[in-house]
């Protein structure tokens, strides 16, 4: 089997960044859109020209937040299509996603280190780095994306809202919001920082469309060992070739922001805890079926902070 197209199809800041870049480093694959990691084409069904292969190597577009919505999963290639979804400590995912929108309001030399090195100029993939003074014209263009273009300056007017809830609000305050906001409306607001820490449902969603065997699930740490790499490759491009670690970039972990990391093991948490407790289990199953099973999973990492308190 010839694989024309690989899909990164999440889940945001979970390192999938880190592993686009490490693919089109080492000439595993190209970018479906040169220069561009998520050009979100499938978002809505008009036609794009770059959804044809050209060149011999597999087309790569690592658009995160491709597995949340079913609709955009029911247009990706379904034959010769190889799907990666890249998972994270929930709790880890959530803070991390948190501070990238406060660095972003905080502005300064922190925020644009930690933004220039999405896509940095020295990556060799020829991605365009980002400016920090595009992160929030880029988010609400991925948000409209989803939507009609009449529908665009209403939906700008709501993303610049939520954007504005999220810079103003403690994370604790936010995770409250969210709650509320899905019980009342069963959604999430757009930029949640909720809603991508549970995983069942975008696992589900995928294979619905897709033979198990078309998805690896990861932990991108995993791909520090030689073997993983290895069996990885294999799983996606049915290539055997050595590869080297994939590189850390686009983290924040030593960035600090105006506020304190959470204790996550504080009873605060508690019935947020068992939600993603709940959900992780149920996923599992899941995960259980496809390529690679959960062989290249930290379990260890997901499952920390989820233990009853």
């Amino acid at each position: 089997m010839t694989i024309k197209h690989v899909f990164i199809v999440g889940v945001a800041k979970c390192g999938t960044t880190a592993l686009s870049e490490w693919m089109v480093v080492n000439g595993l694959a190209e970018d479906r859109v040169p220069g561009e990691k998520e050009p979100y084409l499938y978002a809505n069904d008009e036609p794009h020209a770059a959804r044809s292969r050209q060149g011999s190597l597999p087309l790569l577009d690592a658009s995160a937040g491709y597995a949340f919505d079913p609709a955009t999963v029911q247009r990706l290639p379904q034959h010769d299509t190889r799907l990666v979804l890249c998972l994270r400590n929930g709790f880890e995912r959530m803070w991390s996603f948190y501070k990238m929108f406060k660095l972003d309001a905080l502005g300064g030399d922190q925020a644009r280190d930690y933004f220039s090195s999405y896509q940095s100029e020295h990556n060799g993939t020829g991605r365009a780095p980002r400016d920090t003074s595009t992160f929030s014209v880029t988010v609400i263009r991925i948000c409209q994306a989803y939507f009609p273009r009449r529908s665009h300056l209403i939906v700008e007017s709501y993303a610049r809202r939520e954007l504005e809830h999220l810079r103003t609000h403690t994370f604790l305050q936010r995770i409250e919001y969210e709650l509320a906001f899905y019980l009342s409306r069963k959604q999430f607001p757009f930029f949640s920082i909720l809603s991508n820490s549970f995983y069942y449902t975008p696992l589900r969603t995928l294979l619905e469309r897709y033979l198990p065997s078309d998805l690896s699930v990861i932990c991108v740490n995993r791909l520090d060992d030689a073997d993983a790499r290895r069996r990885f490759v294999d799983a996606v491009f049915e290539k055997s070739v050595d590869t080297p670690p994939v590189p850390v970039v686009f983290s924040s972990t030593d960035i600090a922001i105006d506020e304190a990391r959470p204790d996550f093991n504080d009873r605060a948490f508690d019935t947020l805890r068992a939600c993603l407790r709940y959900d992780l289990a149920q996923a599992r199953g899941l995960i259980a079926t496809t390529r690679l099973g959960d062989s290249l999973l930290d379990h260890a990492e997901l499952d920390r902070y989820l233990a009853a308190t």
